[in-house]
């Protein structure tokens, strides 16, 4: 059991969609008679620095944060720069996920792979993100990844690394977008030596005959057509301005009545403010009211997933036209918006401000 006066805070380096920085983390301590853990951060959010002399300028700048009460924070505001760098095995590049996966399972893979998995659970447990611990520990492969007696010798065992790499595939990329949004970086914006993703993929898309152009993602039918897979699927992407941006959403109709139908669910649609974002969601495995079609599946296991939307179906929501009034009533109707629907019932309302704050409740936007 570790004691107040034996806490300890170590500057660990995360590396994430490209970027590079420092913070602080306090390592699990015993305090009348709980456990506590924390991060450089203030609020739900971790404190990330590009250098050492900014991370060491904000320790002794006074600032309010999370490890201000931390029995070590007298000492940790004089560190210098020199004595904020990592450590050897504190140096957590969630970027480099897919090549540990891609490799052989040896200790060493494991280890590094487990402690990234570990420090993304801890990140969420201290900033209080129920969505990202729940994409750690209710990933079957990932929790087991945690465990102290997983093994991956044997037939067994190399069955379970294939297991875990398709989840990497399917779900890293949402656990790398939720978690970002738990971080503030700071100061000087160092970039990362590239893993590059979009090379590891384009790799694994080529053939004999060359790499796949990255738009391409279709079916062919017995006599050569070509189909776009969101047409098969009958579920469409769309582009939605909105006060508080632009988003990307996927609709279909289903039902009798061919009622609209969109990305979300508890009368809430999920916006996302990349067309990336929206792919790793649609990749991940998670519960949402189209993932009941039985095409879903199609979307879900594309890959490629190119997210291109046609013109009719982008939607300029800041201020009424046709267009807008159509998309707010199906917005209406599946979001049950009972003012949004009567001020749209006989065309352009005479308070479109009040329609878009409506709108505005059941919207979750997502980076």
């Amino acid at each position: 059991m570790t004691r107040p006066s034996e806490a300890s805070v170590v500057p660990i380096r995360l590396t994430v969609d490209g970027r590079s920085g420092l913070t602080l983390w306090a390592t699990p301590w015993f305090e009348d008679g709980e456990e506590w853990q924390a991060f450089l951060g203030v609020g739900s959010r971790v404190l990330v620095f590009g250098t050492t002399a900014e991370l060491a300028d904000f320790l002794q700048s006074g600032q309010e944060n999370d490890l201000s009460d931390h029995p070590e924070w007298t000492m940790l505001s004089t560190l210098p720069p020199s004595q904020l760098e990592p450590e050897d095995g504190y140096d957590f590049d969630l970027d480099g996920v897919y090549d540990l996966a891609a490799g052989d399972p040896d200790p060493f893979t494991v280890s590094d792979l487990s402690d990234i998995v570990d420090i993304v659970q801890r990140v969420a447990e201290c900033c209080d993100d129920g969505v990202l611990l729940k994409l750690v520990e209710e990933t079957p492969e990932f929790a087991q990844l945690l465990s102290d007696d997983v093994s991956f010798a044997g037939s067994d065992g190399e069955a379970r690394w294939i297991e875990l790499g398709q989840a990497v595939d399917r779900s890293w990329e949402l656990v790398l977008d939720r978690l970002n949004g738990n971080l503030e970086w700071r100061g000087t914006e160092v970039r990362a030596e590239s893993t590059d993703e979009d090379e590891r993929a384009e790799g694994e898309l080529a053939d004999e005959s060359g790499p796949l152009d990255e738009d391409e993602a279709v079916a062919v039918g017995p006599d050569g057509e070509q189909f776009d897979i969101w047409e098969i699927a009958g579920i469409l992407p769309l582009q939605v301005a909105l006060p508080d941006g632009v988003g990307f959403t996927l609709r279909t109709y289903a039902g009798p009545e061919d009622e609209p139908t969109f990305l979300g669910s508890d009368m809430n649609v999920d916006l996302f403010r990349s067309t990336r974002g929206l792919i790793a969601y649609c990749r991940a495995d998670v519960e949402h009211d189209l993932a009941e079609m039985l095409t879903w599946p199609d979307i879900r296991d594309a890959d490629p997933l190119p997210v291109e939307v046609g013109e009719e179906e982008v939607y300029d929501l800041t201020s009424p036209n046709p267009a807008a009034l159509e998309l707010a009533q199906e917005l209406a109707e599946y979001c049950q918006l009972e003012g949004v629907a009567a001020a749209v019932e006989g065309g352009e309302p005479a308070d479109w401000n009040a329609v878009l704050a409506e709108i505005g409740t059941c919207i979750r936007w997502h980076d």
